[in-house]
Formats: structure tokens, C-alpha cells, sequence
């Protein structure tokens, strides 16, 4: 009995030493890891079924190296159906009460709707004030001034989009360009541009759940897109790599918004139901929404 117990445990000790060292070879064997976690790959995107909902198009994918789990709208602007919400209201220039995606296009009557601009605290508290960072518009009405360092997403007043940069929202003297701004309609701030004239931008290689907005080439189509992040099976996106898939999209032209914990893109599916597409992470809680400061939506005024 003694040599059978003995057997048994250096059998246990044995497979728990196998165990380990194919952990760790499975591990080591991982492109991304042994290359270094943050730094941006060619990213082999599938081919993209996209799904009609109502005037609006859908599609989801799933990259293996490295992992990423992403999803998309796309929105034709020319459809007369679609109308653009940036919001929500302020309490005051520059400040709006935080809500969270989904309340936003509950409360707005969307049918779809992202995150936005960047923010000064981080809460899943909704009500609370939160000071918008970057320009924000709703139907010409200004909601916050512009910062000079980041990017926008503008729709004209003719239904044509386009990623501009805010420095150039701001006359020589540093004052904002009204004249300038007569011009737009919506307006909702991000961070750094990371596709240019459909080539991906390489910006820092650090790895975050993404939202990022899109454009076509001729200003038409806007591309709504969230990565999941901090996942092991998403493991966040570079800034290129947003540039890459939004690419893929059918983008010409990009930015990221704010992104991280805020990283939220609601639909309404089939059933009716706002349904969050990706898996936010606010404060390390998987599927918990983070209220956030803007939303960009979209209505659909007359049913196809």
C-alpha cells in the first residue's frame, strides 16, 4: 500500500509539473506575449457579414492574434429616416449630467448610440455633472468649446461627415471661429485621429477597450465601433489597430472617442430591445456601464 500511495502522489506531482510546463508553453508560444503586450499587429480581419437593421447595417468579428472581439454599426446619413442626436442637454456650457449609453438612447429614442467626449471624473453614478473635454454640438447649439490637442467628428448641415482636427475650429488670436462653426451641425469631440485617407496611423501602442467613430471616403457613411479590452479573449486595441479594423468597416477617415471603462455601443435588435453590445468594464466589473459625459444616437424619424 505504501508503494501504491507513493506511486499515486509522485504521479500527482508529476502531472501538476506537466500541467505547468504546457501552461507556460502554450503561453510563451502566444505571438502576442512574446513579441510584448503593447505594441500594434497587422491584424487579420475576417470577412464582415453585415446584418440590415431597420436603415441601419450591423456586423461583429472576432481576431485572434491578438484577440479582440469588436462591433459595428453603420449609418448612411443621406437616408432621410436617420436624424443625429448629440447630447444630452447641459447644465451648464460645458458641463452635462452623466448618463449612461443605453439611458441616453432610452431617454433620446434612439435606435443606436456610443460614448463620446472625454470627461473630467469617472462614476457609475448617473445624474452627476461631468465638464465635457473637446467641442460638442447639437443642432448648431454649442455644448462645450473645443481643445486644440484633439480631434472631432463633424456633420455638416448638408448630412456629410467629416473628422476634422479643433485647433483649426480656433482664428489665430485663439478665440473660437464662429464663422466656422455655422457651418456644422453635430459635433462630438475624441482624442487623436488614427485613420487617415484609409491608412491606419501609428499612434501609441497601448492596449484599451476602444470606441472609435468612422467615415467614408465621400462623407456619406459614419462608422459607429466598440473593441472590448482587459478581457482574455479581448484583449484591447493600439490606436493603429483601431485605424486597421475601422478600415475594414469601410472607413476612410477616423478617431478614437473616449474609450476604456466608457466603451459602450447600444442597438435596438429585433425584438425592440436596447441591447449593449460589447462588455463594458467599469472599475473591473465586467458588463457594468460607466456613466459617461456625451452620446452620439441615432433616430430613426420615419420607419422603412
Amino acid at each position: 500500500m505504501k508503494f501504491v500511495y507513493r506511486l499515486m502522489k509522485s504521479w500527482v506531482l508529476v502531472s501538476s509539473w506537466l500541467v505547468l510546463l504546457l501552461s507556460c508553453s502554450t503561453l510563451n508560444s502566444s505571438p502576442v506575449l512574446q513579441a510584448g503586450y503593447n505594441r500594434s499587429w497587422h491584424l487579420d480581419v475576417p470577412y464582415l457579414i453585415w446584418q440590415n437593421q431597420g436603415p441601419l447595417r450591423y456586423t461583429s468579428g472576432q481576431i485572434s492574434n491578438p484577440p479582440l472581439l469588436f462591433w459595428a454599426i453603420e449609418v448612411s446619413l443621406d437616408n432621410p429616416a436617420i436624424q443625429i442626436v448629440v447630447g444630452p442637454d447641459p447644465l451648464s456650457y460645458g458641463v452635462v449630467p452623466a448618463i449612461k449609453v443605453s439611458s441616453f438612447a432610452h431617454q433620446y429614442d434612439c435606435v443606436a448610440a456610443i460614448n463620446g467626449n472625454p470627461f473630467d471624473k469617472v462614476s457609475d453614478r448617473e445624474g452627476e455633472p461631468r465638464q465635457v473635454v473637446g467641442i460638442a454640438i447639437q443642432e448648431g447649439f454649442i455644448i462645450a468649446d473645443p481643445v486644440s490637442r484633439y480631434w472631432a467628428l463633424f456633420i455638416s448641415r448638408d448630412q456629410s461627415a467629416h473628422i476634422v482636427h479643433q485647433e483649426s475650429l480656433r482664428s489665430p488670436e485663439g478665440t473660437i471661429d464662429y464663422e466656422i462653426l455655422k457651418t456644422v451641425r453635430f459635433a462630438l469631440g475624441g482624442f487623436f485621429l488614427v485613420l487617415n485617407n484609409g491608412t491606419p496611423i501609428t499612434g501609441k501602442a497601448i492596449r484599451h477597450p476602444r470606441s472609435a467613430v468612422g467615415v467614408s471616403q465621400d462623407g456619406k457613411k459614419l462608422y459607429l465601433l466598440a473593441i472590448d479590452g482587459r478581457r482574455k479573449d479581448s484583449i484591447g486595441a493600439t490606436e493603429d489597430e483601431t485605424g486597421q479594423i475601422l478600415s475594414a468597416l469601410g472607413a476612410w477617415d477616423g478617431l478614437i472617442l473616449d474609450g476604456g471603462g466608457s466603451t459602450s455601443l447600444v442597438l435596438r435588435n429585433q425584438a425592440g430591445k436596447l441591447e449593449v453590445l460589447n462588455h463594458p468594464l467599469h472599475e473591473g466589473i465586467l458588463n457594468r456601464e460607466r456613466a459617461v459625459a456625451t452620446c452620439l444616437g441615432i433616430r430613426v424619424l420615419d420607419k422603412p
